[in-house]
């Protein structure tokens, strides 16, 4: 598991991304993946943090979950530390344009249409 700028001190969450979807998820307290943070498992307790890695590494491992690590947690907001972490709470970010051309064929047109 990645230890990228995670301080391991404070309170914890373990998050993923699930492997077939892409969505960013969370460990929750009864030891499976939500894609809503607000079911989150938040800890500071040991016990608790080594059983969460343990749950993290089988799901890995059965490629259920891919990119396993804990994040920091701030303890007066109970929200992510880190901006990054912040940012994938709120799904996942690729190019929608690919959406906008199938509800507007013309769009496709008018953006080839542009490049000539």
């Amino acid at each position: 598991m990645s230890t990228l700028k995670h301080k391991g001190k404070g309170p914890q969450a373990l998050t993923a991304n699930e492997l077939r979807e892409g969505y960013s998820v969370w460990l929750t307290q009864d030891m499976t993946w939500s894609r809503d943070f607000k079911d989150a498992l938040i800890t500071e307790d040991q016990d608790q943090i080594d059983a969460m890695q343990a749950q993290g590494a089988k799901d890995d491992k059965a490629n259920l979950v891919v990119g396993v690590y804990f994040i920091d947690i701030d303890a007066k907001s109970g929200q992510p530390a880190r901006y990054r972490e912040t940012f994938r709470m709120n799904g996942p970010s690729w190019d929608t344009a690919a959406d906008v051309i199938a509800k507007d064929p013309t769009a496709k047109q008018s953006a080839t249409a542009k490049k000539d």
